[in-house]
């Protein structure tokens, strides 16, 4: 789980929660209202949603969880991987 932090342990602590490279809570009244996370857990996630959303790659993604298809090399260099 993220470490939380108020609004104001956020303010006077920023720079070094950003030197950390560690996903963190800002908390107002104890209630979560912001997630930082550095930029590259950012695009991870993204990039996760895009696969996600995209029901070609879904298709193919259940299908090779079944079983039902042959080894196929990814093609990095195409959006869909050459699915």
């Amino acid at each position: 789980m993220s470490d939380t932090y108020s609004i104001a342990e956020a303010q006077s602590n920023l720079p070094k929660l950003c030197r950390s490279h560690k996903r963190f809570v800002i908390a107002r009244r104890d209630k979560p209202v912001y997630v930082a996370m550095p930029i590259e857990d950012f695009d991870a996630l993204l990039e996760t949603m895009e696969l996600l959303s995209n029901p070609k790659a879904m298709k193919t993604l259940r299908a090779a969880k079944a079983g039902k298809l042959a080894y196929r090399e990814l093609n990095l260099d195409d959006e869909n991987f050459g699915l």
